[in-house]
């Protein structure tokens, strides 16, 4: 590796997590964002277990943590009846079980605290509106090329530039996202505005026939966030497509009395279409390597996008540091994630499944959820939320 800053396209949140990662390593790094400034457009997310020692690990949990919630349960509930059917504790046991919290929080919010953590750090160079426009692996060292005529020369490029990712097809060829037959809508609203019917302290997934809602406080308690998932696809205009009035709850008939008065109550509604990646050939080609979404974005149902990329950060981040040859680091990196990342995928849309089901099938849902209990389901997570950062995956 020669001495060059390691370069990385995207200031979202893989970006910034790799920039943290590689910058405890003690490796200098230049980071180039295209927006005019650090932003994340986009719903709430759960940080869970694995999400939280990830974010220890590169050594921006203290700048985050006064962003999120603790939210004090976990509800499953039916969409139609109102019904509970399932509800996990999530204090002292379950943070003994796992060996860290649940937190939740805006993406906004932890965007902040990583470039808040990343401006702290004398390696970590920050750059904005630089939209890159070309790829140069074949010299002593790398080169990006950006759209205002000025290049950068580092000893790696790491593509952290989302699921439109610019720099994918010079590792892995053209592929396209795929989309997964769901629209997805997200709304943010000030706490004060929910409908005194709904328990606003709690995580809680209603599941409706074609459908599926997901709510909890962000910000402090300052704001409360929604996301609604729908069967079926609308034309596609990216992440900030407003939603004409009526739509949501238009597309949500026949839902329980408290659930109908939620979806009543946002002044305003984004969607954007539900997609994913396929398997990609090769998540790095010479000195240059995906990470997180551009490498495998993922459906939000498990809601683990975020956090794979956190994780991502630190095992790239270690890879490299340990290993002199770059080329081989990005090779052990995909090694240890591949597999980890695929399953996640693949278990997003299956949920998708189970939480739309309707008739024989969602009734036998509902009463399996009735009577395995809140362990069955955490049983079913120990894969996910066990993660550390000394995995080797």
């Amino acid at each position: 590796m020669n001495d060059h800053p390691m370069l990385i396209a995207g200031g979202g949140i893989g970006g910034l997590a790799a920039a943290l990662g590689l910058a405890r390593q003690g490796m200098p790094v230049r980071l180039f964002e295209q927006a005019p400034a650090f932003e994340e457009v986009g719903a709430g997310l759960q940080m869970s277990p694995n999400g939280v020692r990830a974010l220890k690990a590169l050594g921006a949990w203290e700048a985050v943590e006064p962003a999120c919630v603790i939210p004090s349960e976990i509800h499953m509930r039916d969409g139609r009846s109102g019904a509970l059917l399932q509800r996990i504790r999530l204090g002292k046991t379950f943070e003994e079980r796992f060996g860290a919290p649940y937190r939740v929080c805006h993406r906004a919010d932890l965007l902040a605290g990583l470039v808040a953590s990343a401006r702290c750090n004398f390696a970590i160079e920050l750059n904005t509106g630089r939209r890159v426009s070309g790829l140069d692996d074949s010299g002593e060292a790398t080169r990006l090329d950006f759209a205002d005529g000025t290049f950068a020369k580092g000893a790696g490029v790491i593509a952290a530039d989302g699921i439109g990712s610019a720099l994918r097809t010079a590792v892995a060829g053209e592929v396209a996202p795929t989309p997964r037959g769901v629209t997805l809508y997200r709304s943010l609203m000030p706490l004060q505005r929910v409908p005194p019917e709904i328990e606003a302290d709690c995580v809680t997934l209603w599941v409706c026939p074609g459908a599926h809602v997901v709510h909890y406080p962000v910000s402090n308690w300052r704001n409360f966030n929604i996301v609604v998932a729908v069967d079926g696809t609308l034309p596609d205009e990216g992440w900030k497509t407003p939603a004409p009035a009526g739509e949501v709850t238009r597309r949500l008939p026949g839902v329980c009395e408290e659930l109908a008065l939620l979806l009543a109550a946002p002044a305003a509604w984004m969607r954007w279409p539900g997609v994913d990646l396929p398997a990609l050939p090769r998540w790095s080609s010479g000195r240059v390597a995906l990470l997180g979404d551009a490498a495998h974005a993922t459906l939000p149902f498990l809601a683990q996008g975020a956090v794979m990329a956190l994780e991502d950060a630190v095992v790239l981040s270690r890879e490299i540091a340990g290993t002199p040859d770059l080329a081989a680091a990005f090779s052990a990196y995909e090694r240890q994630r591949r597999e980890r990342t695929a399953r996640v995928q693949e278990q997003s849309r299956r949920q998708s499944r189970i939480y739309h089901a309707s008739g024989a099938m969602a009734a036998a849902r509902n009463l399996t959820l009735r009577l395995a209990g809140p362990s069955f389901a955490l049983g079913r997570l120990e894969w996910i939320y066990r993660w550390t950062p000394e995995a080797t995956g």
